[in-house]
């Protein structure tokens, strides 16, 4: 049986008066879970290692309190004024206090505004700025001249604003990295451990993930000091969301795919892919069902992907199709339904993705579409995830006992190494052809006649 976290009030925490304004202008009613737990640890200076889900407020978990740090009028007593930031003097140019790290850049952007919107009434104004990639880099290194209270950033521009001389980390106070599961994965790891070597060893660390793999680990071990560990699953009933896995044959997915949203009145679904190209197929199979839809994937344009997000949060798009990474900064409320279009690589990713529906407290629908080769795929996904969900199967999309033909694309012709000798042989004939062919048409040109008068007007 799962324990509740106390009821309490943001007046609990003795925030500032320019927190506390903020809180009630964005409408924020009563704290979420993680945040009735980590606000008063952050608050004491402690490090943090918080597990939870995606649309549980972790974001405003974080920022509160480092916000409320840099408030003149806080009067959180418990803290010496020594251990805290001093707001009459602010940062010093391309120097940061608190450096959050997100592993994609609408992620970055999101978090940048909950900052922006949660020190409205601060002042002096605390600036928080975004940088990531994608676009250029000149705006972000001038933008960080006079320095940035907050910078939200991806850690690969991170690194590049490193390398340009544009950003030094002497002034920082804290450091958050968010989705930190996801950020220990391929190149991140080493973009992360390289960015943690040129941080000062005396600062708070807050780390926060939707699940515990083994590959965060090393980091912990590293990075926190004696942490504060909040498990959330601990505190918190199972989210409402309803998870439903249909088999089909694999050419028939996409028929089902539109079948299903003919049928429901979902007014958004997200859909997964786990494939640039598979995003960009499905949106032209789709529109040839009369469904209008729209990809969204790293190889967009940085100004059509935030086009394309801020128009699906404003319901002006009803499909988005979109690979995981991409999809990490999507944060809508009332998102009905997601649907696994292709399953995800890694079972944690599976977490992530059922996390943007069911937000907030709403009820959520995810149904993952599973072919013959996927089977032994998504059994590895609900023994990780502790699921056993029922296989369903839709009339006039049942699936053979037999699995059909996967379509194999035909394999590229390797064209045969050359020895040094034969490499010699061909340049030589290749010469040979070349010289022949300048010999004819030497031979072809004909001597041309003195134009009249070619002293005074030149040869024409």
């Amino acid at each position: 049986m799962k324990k509740h976290s106390p009821q309490a009030e943001f007046e609990s925490f003795s925030f500032s008066d320019d927190i506390l304004s903020a809180i009630k202008q964005i409408g924020f009613d009563k704290p979420t879970d993680i945040q009735v737990k980590t606000i008063p640890a952050v608050l004491e200076g402690k490090d943090v290692l918080a597990r939870a889900d995606t649309g549980s407020g972790k974001t405003a978990a974080f920022a509160l309190p480092l916000l409320d740090k840099m408030s003149n009028q806080n009067i959180y007593t418990q803290i010496d004024r020594c251990k805290r930031f001093n707001a009459t003097e602010r940062v010093a140019s391309n120097c940061v206090q608190v450096l959050v790290l997100v592993p994609t850049r609408e992620l970055a952007i999101q978090v940048a505004e909950v900052f922006a919107q949660l020190s409205a009434h601060i002042y002096p104004e605390i600036k928080c700025q975004s940088v990531y990639g994608g676009v250029k880099i000149n705006p972000q290194m001038m933008a960080l001249r006079g320095g940035a209270d907050v910078l939200v950033a991806t850690p690969g521009r991170l690194l590049d604003l490193v390398d340009q001389n544009a950003i030094k980390f002497n002034q920082i106070k804290a450091l958050v990295i968010d989705e930190v599961d996801r950020l220990m994965k391929g190149d991140f790891q080493e973009e992360i451990e390289r960015i943690i070597k040129l941080l000062p060893n005396k600062r708070q660390n807050l780390m926060f993930t939707a699940t515990f793999p083994d590959s965060i680990s090393q980091l912990v071990r590293e990075v926190l000091n004696e942490p504060e560990i909040i498990n959330m699953d601990e505190f918190v009933d199972e989210l409402e969301i309803e998870q439903r896995v249909i088999t089909v044959n694999h050419h028939q997915k996409n028929d089902l795919l539109a079948h299903l949203l003919h049928e429901n009145d979902w007014q958004q679904v997200l859909i997964f892919c786990s494939a640039k190209r598979t995003c960009d197929n499905l949106v032209k199979k789709l529109e040839k069902r009369s469904i209008a839809a729209v990809a969204m994937h790293s190889n967009k344009e940085q100004s059509k992907r935030m086009a394309a997000l801020k128009r699906f949060k404003a319901g002006e798009i009803r499909i988005l199709i979109a690979t995981d990474v991409a999809a990490r900064g999507i944060d809508i409320e009332q998102l009905p339904c997601v649907i696994n279009y292709d399953l995800p690589r890694s079972p944690n990713d599976y977490v992530h993705r059922i996390g943007r529906t069911g937000r907030a407290g709403q009820k959520g629908h995810v149904i993952s579409l599973i072919a013959h080769h996927e089977y032994q795929h998504f059994l590895v996904i609900e023994k990780h995830n502790a699921l056993n969900l029922e296989r369903e199967v839709l009339d006039g999309f049942e699936v053979d006992e037999v699995a059909p033909p996967l379509l194999r694309k035909s394999p590229k012709k390797k064209k045969a190494k050359l020895t040094k000798k034969q490499k010699v042989r061909q340049s030589k004939e290749q010469q040979a052809v070349t010289q022949a062919d300048k010999l004819r048409v030497d031979e072809n040109v004909e001597e041309e006649e003195p134009a009249v008068n070619a002293h005074i007007w030149g040869k024409l």
